[in-house]
């Protein structure tokens, strides 16, 4: 027998996460730019909340000799919050300047996929880093308490 595996409350909270971007990602290939915004702007809100909780509720608590200090997931943090503005503000001229044409609509979509190419892949490995190490090193009781809240 196995032994049980212990709660993925960091797992559960990106997994949710990543859901939001991919509907977003989705509604960019099909060329709904407008509804694209809308979950971009609902992904942003839940993505600011996730942070907030972790830089306020769980990375206080890293403990020494952490894998990694909780000073490298706070500039994380704020590196995963820029991209997330710079690419929020491409969504936004596209929706400004509407393409004009099939070929047009095509370049924007290109360009925002690429342009999400960068913030996806700094939060794939964050998350990855999280779910690790910090989902091991803080105890059960304060990740439960912390996302109990979200």
């Amino acid at each position: 027998m196995s032994a049980p595996q212990p709660p993925q409350f960091f797992h559960d909270q990106h997994q949710e996460l990543e859901s939001q971007l991919h509907a977003h990602l989705l509604d960019v290939v099909g060329g709904d730019f407008g509804q694209a915004l809308t979950r971009l702007q609902g992904w942003r809100t839940g993505l600011a909340r996730h942070i907030e909780i972790e830089n306020t509720r769980l990375l206080p608590h890293v403990p020494e000799g952490a894998r990694w200090a909780a000073r490298v997931y706070l500039l994380e943090h704020e590196r995963i919050t820029l991209l997330s503005e710079e690419y929020a503000l491409r969504v936004q001229a596209v929706i400004a300047r509407p393409p004009r044409d099939e070929q047009a609509r095509r370049r924007a979509v290109l360009m925002l996929l690429d342009a999400a190419h960068a913030l996806r892949h700094v939060i794939e490995h964050h998350h990855e880093r999280e779910e690790m190490a910090l989902a091991h090193e803080l105890p059960l009781a304060l990740q439960e308490a912390a996302w109990a809240q979200a």
